[in-house]
């Protein structure tokens, strides 16, 4: 078989891409660079698949029997042999397999590891950072809600789908979900995706909207006991901002004494 494949800088980049990507499932440069040009080959040789991947003949066969031992790949055993990449949508289904059984295997074992002695001192709190792991510890906390969720933002960075699907999912559960923000555009979203919410407008931490530099960006509290604050942080790099939050999930803490009454009465009367 003549390779005809000619050199293409978007296909090279999508290339890339795509190996980068398989190296993440436990694949080696080697074997990502094999199975990306059998899928573009669908069938071939050794000799064939070296050149299209540039990769030395003498590792193709131990990339193939690897990918072969990872259900990837088919081979006949011809003359020379011939190799072939099962479809691409096969190849997705059976690497999510592998690591939706890895991550089942770990939820399994990974609560073995706690000390059911040691228990988180009274009235802890914890500080993070990062636009993504806000939105994911928001999520968190309204996955664990019983009975109400106070929700005020500003801004729509921090409304993941994950938190949008945790608030929908509460409301499912009869959690008395309540959403306050001064942003038209944030509220409108929030009452499309979540229908059962109570969603006001509310101007209690915020003088104006696109908020200030160093303004609140999102106060939550769920069950009237753990809480989350987060606000817009300056970083040493110019014009790059960050969102940094202090949470608890104790009521204990005394913050939660001090935001419970003010949260409660600036979202719910929408003032």
């Amino acid at each position: 078989m003549t390779n005809n494949i000619t050199p293409d800088t978007g296909t090279d980049s999508l290339v890339e891409e795509v190996v980068s990507t398989l190296r993440t499932f436990e694949l080696t440069e080697y074997e990502a660079k094999c199975f990306v040009a059998l899928t573009r080959l669908r069938e071939g040789t050794a000799k064939e698949v070296s050149d299209v991947a540039d990769v030395p003949r003498a590792r193709i066969y131990d990339s193939m029997d690897a990918l072969q031992d990872r259900g990837l790949v088919s081979v006949q055993e011809s003359k020379p042999r011939r190799f072939r990449a099962v479809s691409p949508r096969e190849a997705v289904d059976l690497l999510e397999r592998e690591c939706r059984s890895r991550l089942d295997r770990l939820g399994t074992v990974l609560p073995r590891l706690g000390s059911p002695e040691r228990s988180t001192g009274a009235g802890e709190v914890w500080t993070m950072e990062g636009e993504a792991a806000v939105s994911e510890r928001l999520a968190t906390l309204v996955i664990d809600a019983d009975d109400e969720v106070l929700f005020a933002v500003a801004t729509e960075a921090l409304l993941g789908d994950d938190l949008i699907d945790a608030l929908a999912d509460a409301t499912d559960r009869g959690v008395d979900v309540v959403i306050g923000s001064p942003a038209e555009p944030i509220r409108e979203r929030l009452q499309e995706a979540v229908p059962d919410a109570d969603v006001v407008e509310t101007w209690t931490w915020w003088e104006s909207h696109p908020i200030q530099p160093g303004a609140v960006t999102s106060v939550c509290m769920v069950d009237g006991d753990a809480l989350l604050v987060s606000a817009d942080a300056a970083t040493d790099l110019p014009g790059v901002r960050k969102h940094r939050a202090i949470w608890t999930d104790s009521a204990e803490a005394p913050v939660v004494g001090l935001m419970r009454p003010l949260l409660s009465t600036a979202i719910r009367s929408g003032d």
